[in-house]
This record gives C-alpha cells, structure tokens and sequence, in this order.
C-alpha cells in the first residue's frame, strides 16, 4: 500500500507542476521492451531465483499485448531483490521475494523521454506483506537498548506479533486461485491475491484470545524501566477487561477506550461505530516445501478501478491514459494462476 501512495503522489505532484496535453507526447511511436534484473545477490538460491524472475517477466511481455509491443513509451520491466533477516527468520516466509514493475517511459513530442518516475505498475512475487494493509510492528531486539541474553526471545516474540496483519474486505473470488479485496465501498484500488487454490489457505485467522497471548509474551520482556512496567500491567487490565465469549472470537483492529490492546472480538473501530479489518496471519503450510525458494508460489497486485469517466478526466488532466489501468485490463488471470501451478 506504500507504494500505492507513492505513486498516486507522483501523479498528483506532476499535475501540480505542469498539466500535460495529448499534443506533448507521441503515443502512436513505436517502442521497445528491455529487462533489468537488480537481484545482486550471488548466493545459489538467488542465482535460480534471477532466472525465475527473468522467465516472469519475459512471460508478462509474450502475453500482455501493451507490453508485447509498446507503442507511445519504451516499456522498461525491472525487478528488486528485497531483504530482510527478520522476514527470513519467520517460518511463514518460505518463498525468496521481489517485485516487478513496469515503466512507461514516455516519448515527448519534442524529443526524449520520461524516464524519471515515469507512469508505473508493479506487482510483489512470494510477499507475504502484501496484499493487504500494513499493520504497526513492535520492535526487534535493540542491540543498545535490549538486555543481550533476551535478543532471541525478544526477535521471536516481535515475529510473532508483526506477522498478524488487517484484511481488506473480501470482495469476490474472480477465478478459482485470485481473490479480490478492496479496501472500502468504492476504494480505489482494490487487491488482489493470486495464489494455488489446490494448496492450504493463505491467510489464518486470528482469535483474540491469540493475540492478547502474543502482546502479554512480548511486553513480558520489558520490565527494565517503569514504564515498561507499566504498559505491561496497562495490558493485563485491559485484557482481563474482555468478555470470556469474545476471547475466542476473530480479532479485529480497533478499540473504544484500550491504549496497548487495541483489538476487539466485535468489528468495533477505532471510532466506535466504524468496522474494523479482521486479523489474520499467512499459513506457513500454505508453501510447497517440496520446491524450491525460487519457486513462484503466491503473488499480489493492486487492482485499479477507475470507471470511463475517471478514466476520462485522468486523460483530461495528463495528456495521457492511466496506463496501469489498462495493463490490469489486460491480465489473463487464469493464464497466471498457471503460472504458479507450472511447478506441479
């Protein structure tokens, strides 16, 4: 979702700084299809891993025809190694991870290109923090701050929480393998999960009674400062505070009056009134051990939603389509359910 934000603010600083006519862009040239693999690591699994991505993106560009044969902008496909020994230290994370974007480098009617932040899309290839909303992490083990022999139980208690995550709505499933969510009524964009419907589910719920375990293991570690001492018993409160009935009910984000336990077993909001996401953790059983890391086993994409008349206006403001939205048009989602069922 960062991402998103980002580049719905590029688009918007650019209409800011200088709208755009049809007439600054030539969008009947011809142009060309490139590759850049930004995956650095040597190590063997990263080495298969380049390769896979390398067959992905040349998959994207045999099958979707604006990328196929890219006319008004040079499309420029480019993946991202992503690491992070936290993610890699919890079991759920199985897969190597990364993204693919693709760039629509423009052509200016006045000669050159836009190939800086130009009009992108990309999508996230084994990420399991995608997908869905970013929830607030507690924090890892502070080699300055944290007592040394708690650094594994403080790193394992930390995984554990910051691996529960908020949903999205469940809007429908498109395809036997691709879920769609969307963030509220009329959001733009929605999400969409694409994954091995012959495999466990993706996601698990959580109960709340396993969260306020989680948080009570986690704050537990701290009791070096008053504080500390303090938000621990501030938690004990307001867990004792919950219903029995509700302790083993689907957690959801949100809470009328907690301060360290803002969950509920209710749908209650932040502001009372307001449906909070429901929270949910991915399976670690949901991955095929049985291939190997570089292996494509879930992927995720944000769903534009534009109707015509945005669409229209998008045109009217730019001087250009909104070129994610019709990529996303052209995705064959059944083809790339295929692609993550190839290895079977």
């Amino acid at each position: 979702m960062n991402k998103l934000i980002a580049l719905l603010l590029t688009f918007a600083i650019y209409q800011c700084v200088s709208a755009q006519k049809p007439s600054d862009y030539l969008p009947e040239k011809p142009g060309k299809w490139s590759y850049l693999n930004n995956i650095t690591s040597t190590e063997a699994e990263y080495l298969a891993y380049k390769k896979t991505m390398a067959s992905l993106a040349e998959w994207f560009h045999q099958n979707v025809p604006m990328l196929t044969n890219p006319k008004g902008y040079d499309l420029l496909a480019t993946t991202y190694g992503q690491f992070d020994k936290y993610y890699k230290m919890d079991k759920s994370n199985y897969g190597l991870r990364t993204e693919l974007n693709f760039d629509f480098q423009l052509f200016f009617s006045n000669g050159g290109k836009w190939t800086i932040e130009p009009p992108h899309y990309s999508l996230d290839i084994n990420n399991t923090e995608t997908g869905h909303p970013t929830n607030k992490n507690v924090a890892y083990f502070d080699e300055l701050k944290d007592n040394p022999t708690l650094e594994k139980a403080i790193n394992v208690a930390a995984l554990k929480i910051n691996g529960v995550f908020p949903v999205f709505e469940f809007v429908k499933q498109i395809t036997p393998g691709v879920d769609l969510y969307r963030e509220a009524e009329n959001a733009y964009p929605h999400h969409v999960v694409v994954y091995d419907p012959d495999r466990p589910l993706y996601w698990l719920p959580v109960t709340v009674k396993e969260l306020a375990d989680l948080y009570l293991e986690y704050y537990s570690l701290y009791q070096k400062l008053e504080i500390d001492q303090l938000l621990l018993q501030e938690l004990k409160t307001e867990i004792a505070n919950i219903p029995p009935e509700e302790m083993n009910s689907q957690a959801y984000m949100g809470h009328e009056s907690n301060l360290v336990f803002r969950f509920n077993g209710k749908e209650d909001g932040l502001i009372g009134t307001e449906k909070g996401y429901p929270l949910k953790k991915f399976n670690p059983d949901y991955w095929d051990r049985t291939r190997p890391t570089s292996a494509i086993q879930f992927m995720t994409f944000w769903y534009p939603q534009m109707n015509e008349a945005q669409m229209q206006e998008y045109f009217n403001n730019n001087g250009h389509p909104f070129y994610a939205q019709l990529l996303v048009n052209q995705f064959d989602w059944n083809k790339i359910v295929g692609l993550i069922k190839k290895g079977k």
